[in-house]
């Protein structure tokens, strides 16, 4: 087995250098952190392609292989493609944005809903099924299912809405991921582009993030080699099969070794772990094991205000990446984070010096510095985890940003209480 892994590394190092050497290392996606941007790469990139009208100059060409490959009956040559199609406010099943609708003159349809690691909302296939019910298509890296809430609905008086109310998941919407599905397309595309460099090395590009993002090496050569060696002996073989089943518990180790490393340097510094909400071995076993693990979140919690009816969290999270944020609850719930009565608490956090992002569910969040992505689980800076000395160096600075980021928000917030303090005692 040593030798095995050994042999192994050999290959991967060769044409590791190889990659450097050649340049196949650059991509442009990943130089102008874009690599996670559903709306702003993802959707536009694939929209594009899909386009007759798009820039690349091959009409409906693209749009017929995707139509080809999943079986879609549409009328290439009339169709129309949008992003973001606006399709009336958002109530209980209908309204909302679809990320990529194509439409031709006939009637027919394509509705995709991508996701790359944006949690599902409340009814969002449901909502879109009852606009257009032609080919809806959930698509994720790795073909995931959506969550149960996403196309059921979850409203208890079904008379008071028009539409149907829930959706068959053999039926009524297909699964695409980005692993096989969208990089088989792309391929066949990139075949037809050949004779277009500019257009052959975009689409190649957008190949090779793929593979970042799905966890492959995407280098053909050396897949080949390295099966070429496992299948040589009998012994070879073996060993490979009992490396593949400790993998997953690999996984785990490393990443319990994280969230425990990260615990210490939080609880170093002073802050109180929150033990009824943080991570567990369940959890991350269940972050590899389950098959709807995309709605396994988890993390490390730590109080930072209390004013009743309010309470402020801070949370370190994993959804794919590992992210962290400042949460707000009122009564206990946690209440959208992008309203009004929100807004003096968001705030103070797009006035920060971090680059902070407010949605419904933060008033305020962002990835780690050196982005850890635990369910690709293929990244340098992941690898580096197993080695003690770069563990203790990567959860060292990620607590001292934290510190940093907290104590800026906590002096904002006694600011804060001041201000209100004075403008009671004024009235």
């Amino acid at each position: 087995m040593k030798s095995l892994l050994k042999r192994i590394a050999q290959i991967s190092k060769t044409y590791e250098q190889l990659k450097k050497v050649s340049g196949d290392a650059f991509n442009v996606f990943e130089v102008i952190n874009v690599t996670t941007d559903e709306v702003r790469l993802h959707s536009k990139f694939i929209a594009e392609l899909l386009n007759p009208k798009g820039s690349h100059g091959q009409g409906d060409l693209f749009l017929r292989h995707f139509a080809d490959l999943f079986k879609i009956q549409i009328d290439t040559k009339s169709a129309e493609v949008s992003i973001e199609k606006y399709i009336g406010p958002v109530k209980e099943i209908t309204g909302g944005l679809i990320d990529i609708f194509i439409s031709d003159n006939k009637g027919a349809s394509i509705t995709i809903e991508n996701k790359i690691y944006a949690s599902d909302q409340d009814n969002q296939l449901l909502r879109y099924y009852n606009y257009s019910k032609h080919n809806i298509f959930y698509l994720t890296l790795f073909g995931t299912e959506p969550s149960e809430g996403s196309y059921i609905n979850t409203v208890v008086d079904l008379t008071q809405v028009e539409g149907k109310t829930a959706l068959n998941p053999e039926t009524d919407f297909k699964l695409l991921s980005y692993k096989y599905d969208i990089k088989d397309w792309l391929i066949v595309c990139r075949k037809d582009a050949v004779e277009l460099p500019l257009l052959r090395e975009g689409i190649t590009h957008y190949i090779n993030l793929i593979n970042t993002l799905t966890g492959q090496s995407g280098n053909n050569k050396m897949n080949k080699e390295i099966t070429e060696y496992i299948t040589a002996t009998e012994d070879n073989l073996k060993h490979a099969v009992l490396i593949e089943e400790s993998l997953t518990a690999s996984k785990i180790k490393i990443q319990s070794k994280f969230w425990e490393r990260l615990k210490e340097k939080l609880e170093e510094k002073s802050f109180i772990i929150n033990k009824e909400l943080s991570v567990t071995a369940d959890n991350i076993k269940n972050y590899y094991t389950k098959s709807k693990n995309r709605d396994v979140e988890y993390g490390l919690v730590i109080d930072l205000y209390q004013k009743e009816p309010l309470k402020i969290q801070f949370k370190v999270e994993l959804h794919h990446h590992v992210y962290y944020g400042f949460q707000l609850f009122k009564n206990d719930k946690l209440i959208s984070q992008n309203v009004e009565d929100c807004s003096k608490y968001s705030g103070i956090l797009e006035n920060s010096e971090w680059k902070y992002e407010n949605t419904e569910r933060w008033l305020g969040w962002r990835f780690t510095d050196e982005k850890l992505n635990f369910r690709a689980f293929n990244s340098k800076a992941i690898f580096e985890l197993a080695n003690p000395t770069k563990l203790d160096e990567k959860t060292t600075i990620i607590a001292n940003t934290i510190k940093a980021e907290i104590d800026a928000f906590q002096e904002a917030l006694k600011v804060l209480d001041q201000e209100q303090l004075k403008d009671t005692q004024n009235i």
